[in-house]
């Protein structure tokens, strides 16, 4: 096909995708590339590679995604989305739990999707290897740790709230000891899950969060 054919089978394609399918596409594309980032590290990200997988041509990726740059930030957002969305198996709505049930739940959360989706955390440490180099991505990082911090001192403060954590917690800094601890987990994992007391690490972090408070 030529480059002048490819592109108006582009511009019409682009006039129906502002639709769900379209989104479905975008999100596909981004997909396949986080898929490519986990396979062959971020060194192996080719544009061209991405469209092949989802089984489109090179103008149509570029069409939801003009850059590179662009691809790496949809990569991102759909990592936050489905980060966020995620629930394991069994696990009831959080808003039917309390906060200190709902701490709990989302480390499980965090457990089973590096056991079904090992790809989503591959791809997610290969772009916080390539933060440390390019300030961009640093930047889309930030982000991503800024909701989940967020939403993770909204859960402690409503435990607060209802005193299911003592009153003296230290909110902002629990977060990010959390935070901190999702990530070297999901890391421990993936390269060496026999070696990871789960359910004891949980029971320490119930144990620390319920401390009395200091007189």
């Amino acid at each position: 096909m030529s480059e002048a054919t490819e592109n108006r089978t582009t511009e019409r394609e682009g006039r129906a995708l502002h639709t769900a399918h379209g989104e479905a596409q975008r999100q596909a594309l981004a997909r396949a590339a986080y898929q490519v980032i986990a396979e062959s590290g971020f060194e192996g990200l080719r544009t061209r590679d991405v469209a092949e997988r989802v089984g489109v041509n090179i103008a149509t990726l570029h069409y939801y995604f003009a850059t590179k740059e662009d691809l790496i930030r949809g990569v991102v957002d759909l990592l936050i989305t489905e980060f966020s969305t995620f629930r394991a198996p069994g696990q009831p709505p959080l808003e039917e739990l309390s906060p200190r049930e709902g701490l709990r739940s989302e480390l499980e959360d965090v457990r089973e999707q590096i056991r079904t989706r090992p790809d989503m955390f591959i791809a997610l440490i290969e772009l916080y290897m390539r933060s440390l180099r390019d300030p961009q991505i640093r930047v889309m990082l930030r982000e991503l740790d800024a909701g989940w911090r967020e939403h993770l001192e909204s859960l402690l403060a409503a435990g607060v709230a209802t005193g299911d954590f003592p009153s003296n917690l230290d909110i902002r800094t629990t977060s990010a000891v959390l935070i901190a601890f999702s990530k070297g987990m999901a890391m421990q994992l993936l390269s060496d899950p026999e070696s990871v007391p789960i359910e004891s690490v949980y029971d320490e972090i119930a144990r620390l969060t319920t401390a009395h408070d200091s007189d």
